[in-house]
């Protein structure tokens, strides 16, 4: 049976009904619940901003439905079990992501948003409700197994190379706030002071670095690219880039700031101080295993009809 939503138009000035005008197609019901073309098309166009990499050979389109289906049918289970998300929840949780980025303003955040993730702000809040409801739904539904010891140890020694390290540097940093021409001019007078040796470096951080380093000398500890990233992402970018023993170019960082680094070591990570970060990774795998299984389980048990004709299974 062909299904269509539709809207009826009046024609008040001759006093005539229009003819019917499809407006959203269905393509999809679960439990009765529509998924129209208007919804699949949203949700191809987010697939494509976030730049999704598809998990197999099928089309887009396919993906997108499939989509729709699992989070029409964690809304099935949501109401079986009672799951709400407040608010104050999903705020919580934007605040939880701003202290890991080390942001203070929602305002910057919003722009981080935008600019790493490719969605408006109200968009973000509505996939995170939706994705802290899943995490609820599969903590009441999904049996998740703990990755053990020697899986971990395992992951480690196959992945070692590219755990990445941790680097010991020295930076200068200048907010921009005014003339960002006279910013620039004096990053590249103090680069021109750092070049030469640490102690030049040190030396040139105490005199122009605006940042809290500057007493040590632009001295910060050993800390791994995620860590840096939570300063500064581009910042992260340059020191993996920059080799030991030499000064980075000028550059400006994500929060529009100069920045000027030297690297002064970089060493592998051990598997004791990212144990719990790999046990992570592999848990989450584990997660995703189960979850498509138990959804395969459920697109059964409840009624899913598909009516998109190049659906591909």
């Amino acid at each position: 049976m062909h299904y269509a939503l539709m809207l009826w138009a009046f024609a008040g000035k001759f006093g005539l009904w229009a003819a019917p005008v499809v407006i959203a197609e269905v393509v999809a019901t679960v439990a009765n619940t529509p998924i129209t073309s208007i919804d699949l098309a949203h949700e191809m166009e987010r697939m494509q901003r976030k730049k999704v990499v598809l998990r197999d050979k099928r089309n887009l389109k396919s993906h997108a439905l499939d989509n729709l289906i699992g989070r029409a049918i964690i809304d099935v289970i949501a109401r079986e079990e009672s799951v709400t998300i407040s608010p104050e929840r999903i705020q919580n949780a934007i605040r939880r992501e701003m202290d890991l980025r080390g942001i203070l303003r929602e305002e910057e955040f919003k722009k981080v948003v935008r600019r790493d993730l490719g969605l408006e702000f109200e968009e973000y809040k509505q996939e995170l409700a939706q994705q802290l409801k899943t995490q609820q739904v599969l903590q009441l539904r999904v049996s998740v197994p703990n990755p053990t010891p020697s899986q971990v140890e395992e992951w480690y020694r196959q992945n070692k190379n590219r755990v990445g390290k941790k680097y010991t540097f020295r930076m200068i940093f200048m907010p921009v706030h005014g003339n960002e021409l006279q910013v620039s001019y004096k990053m590249r007078e103090a680069r021109a002071q750092a070049a030469g040796s640490a102690a030049a470096f040190a030396k040139a951080a105490a005199q122009y670095s605006q940042h809290p380093s500057k007493a040590r000398g632009g001295l910060m500890g050993e800390m791994r690219l995620d860590q840096i990233a939570q300063i500064d992402p581009v910042l992260a970018s340059a020191v993996s880039n920059t080799p030991v023993g030499t000064v980075s170019q000028v550059f400006v960082g994500a929060n529009g700031g100069y920045y000027c680094v030297r690297v002064e070591s970089a060493k592998p990570i051990e598997l004791d101080e990212i144990y719990d970060n790999v046990r992570a990774i592999l848990y989450s795998q584990n997660e995703q295993i189960e979850y498509a299984r138990w959804l395969k389980e459920q697109r059964k048990r409840i009624a899913v009809t598909i009516f998109a004709k190049d659906y591909q299974e």
